[in-house]
């Protein structure tokens, strides 16, 4: 093995030049590949520029990865016309940097993605029950097995929690960006027209992450609410995770009759494995799903998850 492809090797991330179709021409972008779930700072200083990069034209930034990872990488395409990043949400690059007068900083490039939707799991369940706990542990299991793929964490839900509350190792810098992302929409005078248009906005979101990745997954909160049926309807399968048996029935009764069920978790706080039945979908007893505590997903719920990505 050459010292090149060591070095590779060693990276936790790659970026590849690839193009993005918009509507009247490509554009060059820089495809972000985490080759590990979770990355340090230090990929920052092991990162190489691909040489193919044409420096005379705009670059748009695509993929999933850390706030500081984006920024380093802007820093370091300082010389092209103008930097975008891409916004899974609205198919769409946003400029960020511009060094030419026609752009600016703040407008939009639509982007016309090009493929068959992947699998979108809905994750649902009472609160405290460890909804958000999973879904990050989903996502991180995911990736161990199949790097290959891409996958994307969707909250839709406005309690502030975010991959960035389990990836922190600061537990009051956590608890600072919940309570300022936590918008509390029941709260407001205006709550009904509010809620409706936050989960129609999740609806388009979700069916647009769809577009884009293998395998998204929405996390829709802890209430089983009719106002949620357009988000509902944007997904492919559904995992309950529920602490109270007899809140189990209420996320069927939701989403039963248009998404296919995977599986039902019921969460328990001590360290538990009980498969309960594997069809018509998987059924089990599990736990812990403690915030601030990394909890392994399962080997049989994510096999069925797998399963999608055949």
């Amino acid at each position: 093995m050459s010292s090149e492809e060591s070095a590779k090797r060693d990276c936790d991330v790659e970026l590849q030049v690839i193009a993005l179709r918009g509507r009247t021409c490509d554009y060059q972008a820089l495809a972000i590949n985490l080759l590990k779930p979770e990355i340090c700072p230090k990929a920052m200083c092991e990162l190489e520029m691909p040489a193919e990069i044409d420096w005379q034209q705009g670059v748009v930034l695509y993929g999933q990865a850390s706030a500081w990872l984006y920024g380093h990488i802007v820093a370091r395409c300082q010389h092209a016309p103008w930097v975008g990043c891409f916004d899974i949400r609205s198919h769409a690059a946003i400029l960020v940097k511009s060094n030419v007068p026609e752009w600016q900083p703040g407008d939009t490039i639509p982007i016309i993605p090009n493929r068959v939707p992947g699998a979108a799991i809905l994750i649902g369940g009472p609160p405290e029950s460890g909804k958000s706990v999973l879904s990050h542990a989903l996502r991180v299991g995911v990736l161990t097995k199949r790097a290959d793929v891409q996958v994307y964490l969707h909250r839709a839900n406005w309690d502030g929690e975010g991959n960035h509350t389990y990836e922190t190792s600061d537990p009051k810098l956590v608890a600072r960006l919940r309570k300022e992302n936590n918008f509390k929409l029941h709260h407001h005078p205006n709550k009904d027209v509010l809620i409706g248009r936050y989960f129609e906005y999740h609806a388009k979101a979700t069916e647009n992450i769809r577009k884009v990745v293998d395998l998204a997954l929405v996390d829709v909160g802890g209430v089983p609410e009719p106002v949620k049926t357009p988000v509902v309807e944007k997904c492919s399968h559904y995992i309950v995770i529920s602490r109270y048996p007899d809140r189990v029935q209420e996320w069927h009764d939701l989403c039963g009759e248009k998404l296919k069920p995977l599986a039902v978790i019921h969460s328990v706080k001590e360290e538990r494995l009980e498969v309960l039945q594997t069809e018509p979908f998987l059924e089990i007893v599990a736990g812990p799903w403690q915030r601030g505590e990394f909890q392994p997903v399962p080997d049989v719920l994510l096999q069925e998850v797998l399963k999608l990505l055949l």
